[in-house]
């Protein structure tokens, strides 16, 4: 009975690990949505703690968007070709070039995520 209990508890650790491995907090680029309204004037994301504030922005293509770190936790920004250091303080820049869907997340809280569109 105990060994079966070992190989239970094991199956579920697999499983378990499986499920975040694919939760889908990996950035990553997608295609531009049709309507993702009007860009901004001010491409700058709020860094709190545990939310990202926009957390969607419109922007240019070209333009360069500023991370403002605002809370007290140490937070990262990660995205598909850019990684700002884990800090709690300060500001970190993307230039985004091209046209498209960006989405981006704090490594250390994967529920924190955040999307820039890139219109031409």
């Amino acid at each position: 009975m105990r060994r079966y209990s070992q190989w239970r508890r094991g199956l579920v650790v697999v499983a378990a690990t499986a499920a975040v491995s694919c939760s889908g907090t990996q950035p990553e680029l997608l295609a531009l949505a049709d309507n993702v309204g009007s860009p901004t004037d001010d491409p700058t994301i709020t860094v709190l703690d545990n939310e990202f504030g926009p957390d969607e922005l419109v922007v240019r293509a070209g333009a360069e968007v500023t991370w403002d770190w605002q809370g007290e936790s140490a937070h990262d920004v990660v995205g598909p070709d850019f990684e700002s250091p884990l800090q709690t303080t300060g500001t970190f820049t993307h230039t985004f070039e091209e046209t498209g869907t960006y989405t981006f997340v704090c490594s250390p809280h994967g529920g924190m995520t955040g999307t820039v569109h890139v219109v031409p």
